[in-house]
């Protein structure tokens, strides 16, 4: 039957095909596993492996370009990390809310690692350190999920295949706090009862149930502090529980998603579900020559102010003509640091990056000659046309995110030592049962994020041991520990930008620039309120297909979908400093 289908077709004649397999029975006597056989594709398992579900669940945290528009968009703009380009600008720079950018976290998450997880979960009962290891990483992405927009489906969710439940209730933010606590005490206590390998595991720890023993107890410190304002005897509890089980201590213990020194995937590799490449610092890095990734204006001062050595190793300076589609592009993306500093300094200002809701654009700035810059003037003697571009030269004006934040190979980090310390620190200071002084574990804090920067992503630059020390001299603890610690917390969490925002809506620090001061640039507004959204409202499409527990979510909020509304944890706003005071002045000439 095979070789007569392949015979017509061969000759264009798909129809006559077609007819030929309905009447094949009078034809030749094809039997029924024949027929099994023609129909069965040889490349397709029939039975999925949860160790390879965790190692799609694992890679999607930060390897799915369709989800980091979210990122790009809200999540890195809200805390003030980013601003300038485009994409942030127009979206959290003008608290516009447009559900095809607010719903994708939510909707990959839910299609593909809640689903793969829950069925791995239910598939893996036989093996015990592997079943621990992806209940682990469930709660590490429904904690995500519940950060970002509040009471979302948790305990039904990914069962329509096991159990038929195709409309999930959404548990409490509080109901599913107290699930977290007790899903990481059962999964620490479970590791290492099995006699089975995590061979699907594609991060640091790399199977080692002992680092994912540290792992799960530090995720339950990271928890324990969130609730610290709303259930403040709970949190005490748990966070000594894990310090007690044994956490991460140094750098060593990191936990983080290792992807690959891989080609850009963008939306049609995300949608094979190719994550093997860091798509957030795919989106970071920018698809095409005016949309680099800008440092905002509350990121850069707060560096500046405080004589930070990572200053210009996150901030650069960049002339760039062309950015490649394949991976970042150092040669043309021409590093002019040190030569539109040496321009500042003769001029006697300052710099002015951008602050939120303003475009790289706005304010636009008299743009220095080509001559000013040795290397740029050099080169627009061989190619005006390239290098002798005012647009490009008022961009490069602005700092940008350095690039080697922005290589497919970054690591996607899950949790640190230098997190652990900040939050010890902060523990100390509430007076909970933690060895160490509280000084002795901020400054360890400070100087694991600075040692991360050196081990992870910064490939030549490095901060040196006696720059940490200086900087660690001059930056004290202070009289106001939680704005200090909370403040470094911050700068850390800058390449885990959902942890950022997080941690910055439970602390209140630091503090961001009071945006109703500034002018707005004509973007699309949509809000009268203009300050910092606090949650994601839900995807539009839930009303229509999980009608009744969508709208219970949205009664428990008073009625409206509003991501003014502070979650269960968040008890205070964020604090607001006016506009900025720099150190050098302001820039430019307007």
């Amino acid at each position: 039957m095979n070789n007569i289908i392949k015979k017509y077709i061969g000759k264009s004649s798909l129809m006559m095909a077609f007819a030929l397999m309905a009447t094949g029975t009078a034809m030749t006597s094809c039997s029924d596993d024949t027929l099994s056989n023609i129909n069965t594709d040889k490349t397709k398992v029939s039975e999925l492996d949860p160790n390879a579900q965790l190692t799609t669940a694992l890679l999607q945290t930060y390897g799915d370009f369709s989800l980091m528009d979210t990122y790009r968009n809200y999540i890195t703009g809200f805390p003030q990390y980013f601003a300038g380009g485009w994409n942030v600008t127009n979206y959290a720079g003008s608290n516009f809310r447009e559900d095809d950018m607010t719903r994708r976290v939510w909707d990959r998450y839910y299609e593909i690692s809640i689903k793969n997880l829950v069925d791995a979960i239910h598939n893996s009962a036989d093996k015990a350190n592997l079943n621990a290891a992806l209940r682990i990483h469930r709660v590490y992405l429904t904690a995500v999920l519940a950060d970002t927009y509040g009471d979302v489906p948790c305990s039904e969710a990914g069962l329509g295949y096991i159990s038929g439940i195709s409309t999930p209730k959404y548990d409490t933010v509080e109901e599913l706090y107290s699930w977290f606590f007790d899903e990481l005490d059962a999964c620490e206590k479970q590791l290492g009862t099995g006699t089975d390998h995590i061979s699907g595991d594609v991060t640091s720890m790399g199977g080692d149930v002992a680092q994912w023993k540290k792992y799960a107890n530090a995720l339950r410190m990271r928890y324990a502090m969130r609730i610290s304002d709303v259930n403040p005897q709970k949190a005490k509890e748990e966070f000594e529980k894990a310090v007690a089980a044994g956490a991460i201590a140094s750098a060593a213990d990191d936990a983080y998603i290792k992807y690959a020194d891989a080609p850009f995937t963008y939306y049609d590799g995300a949608n094979d579900y190719d994550f093997r490449a860091n798509a957030l610092s795919e989106t970071l890095y920018g698809q095409d020559a005016i949309s680099p990734t800008f440092v905002c204006s509350t990121l850069f001062y707060q560096l500046q102010n405080t004589n930070d050595p990572r200053l210009y190793r996150i901030c650069r300076h960049y002339y760039n003509i062309k950015r490649s589609q394949v991976k970042p592009d150092k040669e043309q993306n021409i590093d002019l640091t040190d030569e539109v500093l040496a321009y500042f300094q003769r001029q006697g200002i300052g710099e002015e990056p951008c602050n939120p809701g303003a475009a790289w654009y706005s304010d636009w700035m008299n743009v220095p000659e080509v001559s000013e810059f040795p290397t740029l003037a050099k080169l627009a003697k061989q190619d005006a046309n390239n290098y002798d571009n005012s647009d490009f030269r008022a961009r490069m004006m602005r700092p940008c995110l350095n690039i080697d934040f922005e290589m497919p190979s970054c690591p996607g980090i899950l949790i640190t030592s230098a997190e652990v310390k900040f939050l010890m620190a902060e523990a100390k200071t509430k007076g909970w049962n933690v060895s160490g002084d509280a000084e002795t574990l901020y400054e360890e804090g400070v100087r694991a994020s600075m040692e991360m920067l050196n081990n992870y992503y910064l490939t030549s630059n490095k901060i040196s041991e006696d720059e940490i020390n200086e900087f660690i001299a001059n930056n004290k603890l202070g009289d106001n520990p939680k704005e200090t610690i909370n403040t470094q917390a911050w700068i850390l969490h800058m390449m885990n930008p959902s942890e950022g925002w997080a941690n910055m809506r439970r602390s209140d620090y630091p503090a961001i620039l009071n945006r109703d001061l500034l002018t707005k640039n004509g973007f699309t507004y949509t809000d009268s309120d203009w300050s910092m959204p606090v949650r994601l409202q839900y995807p539009e499409l839930e009303a229509q297909y999980n009608n009744a527990n969508y709208k219970a979510a949205i009664d428990r909020m008073g009625g409206t979908d509003d991501w003014h509304k502070r979650l269960w944890w968040d008890k205070a706003d964020v604090k607001l400093q006016p506009d900025f005071n720099p150190p050098f002045g302001k820039g430019y000439s307007k």
